[in-house]
């Protein structure tokens, strides 16, 4: 085998892995693609019937849902210590 006959082999063997791994990438991506769409969409069903489950709950005179409770029940947590440090 001469030097010439190795270099055409190992150029073809470049070529058919580069070929490899493009296609490897190719389909990643479509894989990849089509499972964000499959999350996205499962993801907006829920947020769709958590909305609907949600209850109602009074805070004074605001009617907020049992989802953002917890976050109403902090910001008054920090606002009144903020007020209570800095009266």
């Amino acid at each position: 085998m001469t030097i010439l006959e190795m270099l055409g082999q190992s150029g073809i063997l470049t070529l058919f892995g580069i070929g490899v791994v493009f296609a490897f990438l190719i389909i990643m991506v479509i894989v990849i693609s089509k499972a964000g769409e499959m999350f996205r969409a499962a993801d907006s069903g829920k947020a769709v019937a958590d909305k609907l489950a949600a209850e109602k709950v009074v805070y004074g005179n605001m009617t907020v849902t049992t989802n953002s409770a917890p976050i109403i029940a902090a910001i008054t947590a920090a606002v009144g210590t903020y007020r209570g440090n800095h009266a």
